[in-house]
């Protein structure tokens, strides 16, 4: 073969097939179905609480025995952390039972979207808000709580999660699961 020659060589390739581009196509969109499907899965599995979905145990129950393991903290010491970790089992125990999105929202959206839902009782708005807003403050306002206001804001969340159960539920007691 020699330099004259390569336009002779060039003729020699055949055009590309119609199939192959069908096939590639055809890849691509099974490709894009499988990821649509993995995502759509994960964000359904969000919505479930972690710990209820492992456990197969009623979402009450589970938020519960979370709350209950918060009793260490019910000291002056611990009263921010207290806060911040029974804020979260809440907000995610009412983003599994109502369907609300809870836990990335501040508490002012949080509560003005729980008041314009109808999933959410009117009657356990009011104690949820006082719940919220006086966590918030031992959150963020450098506020320290000693154990006799923990304690009360304690049984308050304990009596929303007993009080949200369906009706003809008796799992929870009002000192814990059991």
């Amino acid at each position: 073969m020699n330099k004259d020659d390569i336009i002779e060589d060039l003729r020699l390739l055949s055009p590309p097939q119609p199939w192959l581009w069908l096939l590639t196509i055809a890849a691509v969109a099974l490709a894009l179905g499988i990821v649509f499907w993995i995502q759509r899965r994960r964000r359904l599995r969000r919505t479930q609480h972690p710990l209820a979905r492992a456990l197969a145990t009623p979402l009450w129950d589970v938020a519960l025995a979370e709350l209950e393991s918060l009793s260490p903290l019910l000291d002056l010491r611990h009263s921010r952390d207290y806060a911040i970790r029974s804020t979260a089992i809440l907000r995610q125990y009412i983003e599994a039972r109502y369907g609300l999105r809870a836990p990335n929202q501040a508490t002012e959206e949080f509560l003005m979207a729980a008041g314009q839902s109808p999933l959410l009782p009117v009657e356990h708005r009011a104690s949820l808000r006082r719940f919220l807003e006086l966590c918030d403050l031992l959150k963020f306002g450098r506020y320290l709580a000693p154990a006799a206001e923990l304690a009360p804001l304690h049984a308050a969340a304990i009596a929303f999660v007993l009080a949200s159960r369906p009706a003809g539920e008796a799992h929870g007691s009002p000192e814990g699961p059991g």
